[in-house]
């Protein structure tokens, strides 16, 4: 064989996997690994001419950050030895600032930092075992199947506690449901106990996951089938941060200072936003340290289509614009403090795609959208994605996917944290930087602003009582709550969803499923639309949806009331609770919807649960005399209007009006009775003969009644055994109520409901 057609390839992370060293080296020619180990590789390409092009390029050829030096095949080469995995130090808690030694001049306060919390090189190369192992595992079951590292580790931003992201590629012929793929995973690694332990799976999150831990390394690691994209992304950071030495560095320092101050993580600043937001700073004028995203894809080349947007881009430091920035780490880090502490955040948006501010307006109309965002524009317009949500406190746009916020979880109170800590670091910096800057890290890893907490957050809670979900037949009981959550939520009451990924604590006994929700108009005012509907033959999903769509079309007001709906679930015991907190907007209104959702909402949950119900109980109809579903009189009463099931009325301060069917203030019964005819109370010396609506003699109700049907007092029926039948009039035997009630579906009502679930509201501060 033709040894000028082979290289000599070392210098590439432990962890790559061989399809992707491939894969590198194919845009130089065709080429096949002969040797692979995680020393070095030998590659044959069919040309000399294209070994020699991928040796010219030796130094420059970059993976995950990573330059790799490629030479021609020399003599033999030794093989690697097998070394036995040392045990991961690096997975313990993150080092606290006070622990760091803080002395000397920044540089070496620097180095020290650095050491103490990035994870050291010997804990990056075990990765290679657990890559390793990952993928022969899932290639038995899934042949051909590539495990694809992703995350702040292949980034060079890992520090000590991190977890391992890897994604797995399923060739296009085996993938199944992204759900369906993460059971199967589980069951294979769990075939495995010596390798992987800890093994669970979260099918149903908007990212279906599975976690374990690597025993051999002891690192925690998920892997997610969904999109490559993460890939594509921690592949342009490394690049980015990777052009320049001082960059990944003075990134770890800002990562480290958000994490310790509280603000970054999950349901927070994601690490990735934040990254977004140093590698923003460096595109600016005049740090130009790095160029726009758009620039790196201009080259038609590069393209490569994932999820229908362009997540390729050119990853040749040659092309990349020549920057004349002089200004050292701890110039930069205060810097990239002082440039947030007064961004337009309110106005802009962070686009490192373009590298400069773009102002949120843009976004409300397509045909504003400069020509960069022409792919965005088409994809919104064929509802391949939604907009980008620019209206959260802190808007910072994924550089591929441009509908995609990344710091959308950011509230108005979190906010204002984070620009109160961008502010003190900047003023931290302003008055060391005359002294070389020897206390700033001390001063803002170990000091902290000032910060005045905001007005209480409404909050709104309702629990579903375990016998009530006892009675859904699949189960599976905590989807059944989720899709009626939707159909409540989305289709009914049309208020965007967006599900907040979380991973789950470990240990916990309850599982919580978060969403960001925007109200935008009074859906609660369907007193109107609701008579109108009732007399309708619609089902209750289609009446309850189409009553909105009234109120959405005839509504003026419109509100951006921001609050997020939790719903917790306890599998032990089938307990959910189900709250809403409000996030942004009119307190007056959120308590308002509140209400709402404490009554009505809260009602509609027992009545879309029923679909997934055994139904047990059944009563006799008084109007049909056949049989019906028991209605549960904690919670409801039979309507004397139209015969519906309707949210129980506390009868102690109120009661139900025979004419216009809604709950009236009680009338003082000892002195005072209220007027079927003309609604008012009247004095109780007798009673308003319905008929004539004149006086009548009291009728003593021990031995007689009032007929409904000839206003003629009758003998009084004794109850115990009968009772006067509505329909014909006559005395039928009585049905057992203890086991039995007249049910029809049940009607929307602004009641509270009692036992099965409650509504409380409270002012919580976050």
């Amino acid at each position: 064989m033709d040894r000028s057609k082979k290289v000599h390839v070392t210098g590439y992370p432990n962890y790559i996997q061989q399809m992707e060293l491939a894969k590198v080296f194919s845009k130089y020619g065709p080429v096949t690994i002969e040797k692979f180990n995680n020393k070095y590789t030998i590659l044959m390409f069919a040309h000399e001419s294209e070994a020699l092009e991928a040796i010219r390029n030796s130094g420059k050829v970059n993976v995950y950050g990573e330059f790799m030096t490629v030479t021609a095949l020399g003599g033999q080469v030794e093989p690697a030895k097998s070394k036995k995995l040392a045990p991961n130090k690096d997975k313990g808690p993150l080092v606290e600032p006070f622990q760091l030694e803080l002395s000397g001049d920044f540089h070496a306060q620097l180095a020290a930092l650095l050491a103490a919390v990035r994870l050291s090189q010997g804990a990056v190369a075990r990765l290679g075992a657990l890559y390793q192992d990952l993928a022969a595992a899932l290639q038995a079951h899934w042949p051909g199947c590539m495990a694809i590292p992703f995350g702040s580790i292949t980034t060079g931003l890992g520090v000590k506690g991190s977890d391992a992201d890897c994604f797995i590629h399923i060739p296009p012929e085996q993938r199944q449901n992204h759900g369906s793929l993460v059971n199967r995973a589980k069951r294979i690694l769990q075939q495995q106990p010596r390798t992987f332990a800890d093994v669970f799976s979260i099918p149903r999150a908007n990212t279906p996951i599975v976690k374990f831990v690597h025993v051999p390394t002891g690192f925690h690691c998920d892997i997610t089938f969904k999109t490559p994209l993460g890939t594509q992304n921690s592949r342009l950071i490394a690049f980015l941060l990777q052009s320049d030495p001082r960059l990944t560095p003075m990134a770890v320092v800002i990562k480290y200072w958000a994490r310790v101050n509280g603000f970054s993580g999950t349901g927070k600043l994601t690490n990735y936003a934040l990254t977004m937001l140093v590698i923003f700073y460096l595109q600016q004028a005049p740090v130009s340290i790095l160029p726009p995203v758009e620039l790196l894809q201009r080259d038609p080349e590069t393209e490569i289509i994932v999820d229908g947007w362009n997540a390729g881009f050119s990853d040749d430091y040659d092309r990349l614009p020549e920057s004349t920035n002089t200004s050292s780490i701890s110039e930069l880090l205060g810097g990239f403090f002082q440039y947030y502490s007064t961004f337009n955040f309110a106005g802009d948006i962070v686009c490192p795609f373009l590298g400069v501010p773009v102002k949120k307006e843009l976004f409300k109309d397509l045909s504003l959208l400069p020509s960069e965002f022409n792919r965005y524009a088409d994809n919104v317009r064929d509802q391949e994605s939604t907009p980008l949500r620019v209206t959260t406190p802190i808007c910072v746009q994924d550089p591929f996917e441009h509908s995609h916020n990344v710091s959308s979880m950011i509230t108005s109170r979190m906010y204002t944290e984070i620009i109160a800590f961008f502010k003190f670091a900047a003023a931290a910096y302003d008055r060391e930087k005359l002294n070389g800057c020897n206390k700033l890290l001390r001063t803002i890893l170990l000091e902290k602003p000032k910060i005045l907490r905001e007005k209480l957050h409404l909050e709104f809670r309702s629990v579903i009582v375990p016998h009530i979900m006892r009675k859904v037949e699949n189960p599976d009981w905590m989807s059944v709550v989720r899709e009626v959550t939707v159909k409540i939520f989305k289709q009914i009451c049309k208020i965007k969803l967006e599900k907040i990924d979380e991973s789950p604590i470990e240990g916990s006994k309850k599982l919580k499923d978060k969403y960001m929700c925007v109200l935008t108009k009074a859906i609660w005012k369907r007193k109107q639309f609701s008579k109108l509907y009732n007399m309708m033959k619609l089902n209750f999903l289609d009446k309850q949806t189409r009553i909105t769509e009234e109120i959405l079309n005839v509504e003026k007001q419109i509100y951006d009331i921001q609050f997020r709906l939790m719903l917790t679930f306890k599998a032990e015991t089938r307990h959910t609770t189900i709250v809403i907190k409000l996030i942004e907007g009119d307190p007056v209104v959120f308590r308002e919807f509140g209400k709402f959702f404490g009554s009505v909402i809260l009602n509609w949950y027992f009545v879309l649960l029923k679909d997934y119900s055994r139904s047990d109980e059944v009563s006799i109809s008084t109007v049909s005399n056949e049989t019906e579903p028991k209605v549960d009189h904690d919670v409801s009463y039979i309507s004397p209007v139209n015969n519906e099931a309707e949210s129980k009325v506390d009868h102690d301060v109120s009661y139900i009006s025979p004419v216009n069917n809604e709950a009236e203030p009680k009338a003082d019964n000892d002195v005072s009775y209220i007027s079927p005819v003309n609604n008012e109370t009247e004095p109780k010396v007798n009673y308003i003969s319905p008929v004539n609506n004149e006086a009548e003699p009291k009728v003593d109700h021990d031995v007689s009644y009032i007929s409904p049907v000839n206003n003629e007092t009758e003998p009084k029926v004794d109850h115990d055994v009968s009772y006067i039948s509505p329909v014909n009039n006559e005395t039928e035997p009585k049905v057992d109520r203890d086991v039995s009630a007249s049910v029809s579906e049940t009607d929307d009502c602004n009641a509270n409901v009692k036992d099965d679930a409650q509504a409380t509201e409270s002012n919580t501060i976050d």
